[in-house]
């Protein structure tokens, strides 16, 4: 639970958190316990993406924009500090109210935050299927909230998504990307991450996957009906669709990946037409 009374930067807070560090040098992601407070340790990660990895990103997010991107939008900075861009947005998203995990601590290469719970992922393997797709739909009506007020998230995946205390958290705010993108933009990378993570999660077939994924879309749309998102959609289908034309050669051996662009590129396409 959190613990209102421990003030964030504590220096006995900060101590306990780099022995632990020092004693834990193989951890990323260090779960730890400070008189009551149960909180989560990063690690600044020393991976960064393959140059053609940007490339490719870079290109679809700029044929997503109705107009030219500014040239530092279109690098997808990965220098250094992602962790302090991480301190930074949670610090002013937490100031807004909305559902993320309070900065308790921040140093040289990690940040300590609240825990939040567990990821819907892991909520999954205890509820029956309804109540799972529910929750599913309850993260569609949380996107589109989030999305009304102004935000964006870069990392909307299931996995980056926390059920605590019944209410959805979100976590994961390294990437910088959407404060050099058109906001519809942003939103639209968003809305494409969460459908395409939640599909195929089980195996009830890919049939009634798709059924999900368009009443995922529809969802969304119903709370948050904005045209900008549905432009920026159907421009995303002229990637998705030369994707797929290419990976035709393995599709019936394709992983769960793959499956799932395969997926989504049919569930966009019944949704938007």
């Amino acid at each position: 639970m959190s613990a209102p009374n421990l003030p964030a930067g504590a220096p006995e807070l900060v101590a306990a958190i780099e022995a632990a560090l020092a004693a834990r040098p193989e951890e990323r992601i260090l779960r730890l316990s400070h008189e009551g407070q149960s909180l989560v340790v990063k690690r600044a990660s020393d991976q960064t993406r393959a140059p053609w990895v940007t490339w490719i990103a870079a290109r679809i997010a700029g044929s997503l924009s109705p107009q030219p991107l500014p040239r530092q939008s279109l690098a997808l900075s990965d220098q250094g500090g992602l962790i302090r861009i991480e301190a930074r947005r949670l610090r002013s998203l937490h100031a807004a109210g909305v559902k993320v995990p309070r900065v308790l601590a921040e140093g040289a290469g990690w940040l300590a935050l609240e825990a939040v719970g567990d990821t819907l992922e892991h909520a999954r393997t205890d509820r029956p299927r309804q109540e799972w797709d529910d929750l599913l739909l309850r993260a569609m009506d949380d996107l589109a909230a989030f999305h009304r007020a102004g935000h964006w998230h870069g990392g909307s995946q299931v996995k980056n998504l926390m059920l605590w205390q019944g209410e959805i958290y979100r976590i994961d705010f390294e990437e910088d990307i959407g404060e050099h993108l058109p906001l519809a933009v942003a939103q639209t990378l968003d809305l494409v991450l969460l459908v395409n993570s939640c599909l195929l999660l089980d195996d009830r077939g890919e049939a009634a996957w798709q059924a999900m994924g368009e009443a995922l879309l529809e969802r969304y749309f119903a709370a948050h009906p904005a045209a900008d998102i549905r432009r920026c959609l159907r421009r995303a289908m002229l990637w998705l669709r030369a994707i797929t034309f290419l990976a035709r050669p393995w599709r019936h051996k394709r992983g769960r990946s793959l499956r799932r662009v395969f997926l989504l590129r049919r569930c966009l396409e019944r949704v938007l037409t």
